[in-house]
């Protein structure tokens, strides 16, 4: 008989330093609350100083260490501020989510170059910034895990979401090059890629699945923990979480 082998201890997320980008509302805000609640300290960043410190208030209510730094994830000097700024508070940098993005949609013949620039640069040009950012760090550290929160249009094209959908191929591409790359620094990089979530990202758009039918934030919070959770020398690349029903 062979002999049974221990299982793998899994990570804690225990008083790790986590950056989340996005983190002022919808899969930002929950992904913050669930490592949080799980132990680790949040650093929240998003464009609103106002909205950001409300939900510092929410979490620090609720016993969890929780900083907010207002970031704008397309402009190089603000991202590095970010950085900076968690290292000073806190010495370290554990894990990253880039969760940062918009959507703007409309058919090519009349999609305007600056809704272009602005999808492309808060999907793609922003997760490049933040991880650029932060790689020294986790370098120095010889230690790090990358999580960049896509989106299902990164793989299934959708009409009228030409420039949603290359940032987001865009961002599956670098996301694999970029985990072959710093593979051997023990930096781990993984991609989730969601169907439709239930989030303030539809407000602006008419036609949309059914409500009912969509992800909440909360799962993929929970698939970001478990990710954050995987035992040393394992890596997931890449994750697909899609509703039950099918609903992309």
């Amino acid at each position: 008989m062979s002999e049974k082998r221990e299982k793998l201890p899994l990570n804690k997320v225990d008083g790790k330093v986590v950056i989340i980008t996005g983190a002022s509302k919808g899969i930002g805000k929950a992904i913050a609350t669930t490592l949080g609640e799980a132990g680790a300290t949040v650093v929240l960043a998003a464009r609103t100083q106002n909205t950001l410190d409300k939900v510092v208030n929410e979490l620090t209510d609720k016993g969890v260490k929780a900083l907010s730094v207002p970031t704008d994830v397309t402009d190089t000097k603000s991202v590095e501020s970010l950085i900076q700024k968690t290292l000073d508070s806190y010495h370290k940098l554990d894990i990253l989510v880039n969760n940062a993005g918009s959507g703007v949609f409309g058919n090519v013949v009349d999609f305007p170059v600056s809704d272009w620039d602005s999808v492309i640069n808060s999907n793609l040009k922003g997760l490049y910034l933040c991880t650029k950012s932060a790689l020294p760090t986790f370098v120095s550290q010889g230690d790090g895990q990358i999580i960049n929160v896509l989106s299902i249009a990164a793989k299934v094209t959708f009409q009228a979401s030409a420039a949603y959908c290359a940032a987001k191929a865009g961002a599956l591409a670098f996301t694999k090059v970029l985990s072959a790359e710093v593979r051997q620094q023990n930096i781990r990089v993984t991609a989730i890629l969601p169907g439709s979530v239930e989030t303030p990202f539809w407000e602006d758009i008419p036609q949309h699945p059914d409500f009912d039918k969509m992800l909440q934030p909360e799962h993929i919070a929970e698939t970001v923990l478990s990710i954050c959770q995987q035992p040393r020398g394992m890596v997931t690349e890449e994750i697909t979480v899609t509703p039950p029903l099918g609903i992309l």
